[in-house]
């Protein structure tokens, strides 16, 4: 079964069973870091003349995506940020 042959994420977690547990990723005592100034400035600039509502690829071009790239920088010797990476599974 290919992946895309799956509507929700439920119908994913019961086929193969997988289970998860909802934590804070980064714990909050970590993330005391300030914002550089051009993040804080192109932030300000998305969120005042682009329609984030528009559509799910604006939010995550224009919000999601810059905060964690922001959040990330702290962690990229010890972690990969994947983006729109491909997954693929074979069932043999």
């Amino acid at each position: 079964m290919a992946f895309s042959d799956f509507k929700t994420i439920s119908e994913v977690l019961e086929k193969f069973r997988i289970t998860y547990t909802v934590k804070d990723f980064v714990p909050i005592e970590e993330t005391a870091c300030v914002p550089s100034e051009q993040f804080l400035e192109e932030f300000e600039f998305c969120t005042q003349y682009i329609d984030i509502y528009a559509s799910e690829a604006a939010r995550c071009e224009a919000i999601i995506f810059p905060i964690l790239k922001e959040v990330y920088k702290a962690y990229a010797d010890d972690y990969a940020l994947w983006i729109k990476k491909t997954i693929t599974y074979d069932e043999h």
